[in-house]
């Protein structure tokens, strides 16, 4: 069994946006989630969903959560992922909203 560390980050579109995708043989814990809105003058709402089947069916851990301008929003409770499994960011605006996860994937 291996334990590796890793970031991810990403640039949240208005549309459903994968953050990270739990590889094959692998089980992934996020330890943390940072939203942090760049724009200095509009808030920005996020929707943040993972899928608990493989990849198939999405359900929401957060939904509309408004993050003010120039602020981060963390989330630091562990979301488990199985092989497969997909967690996926939206924003209500574009050139808002960037995502980094903390993970460890076990395999």
């Amino acid at each position: 069994m291996a334990n590796t560390f890793k970031n991810a980050g990403i640039e949240v579109l208005a549309s459903r946006t994968t953050l990270y995708t739990c590889p094959v043989a692998t089980t992934a814990v996020i330890h943390a989630l940072y939203l942090s809105n760049v724009d200095g003058t509009n808030h920005v709402d996020a929707d943040i969903e993972i899928t608990i089947d493989g990849g198939t069916t999405y359900r929401y851990i957060g939904k509309s959560l408004a993050i003010p301008d120039n602020s981060t929003l963390i989330l630091d409770k562990p979301i488990n992922l199985e092989a497969g499994d997909i967690l996926a960011i939206t924003a209500s605006a574009i050139d808002r909203l960037e995502a980094v996860i903390s993970i460890l994937e076990i395999s």
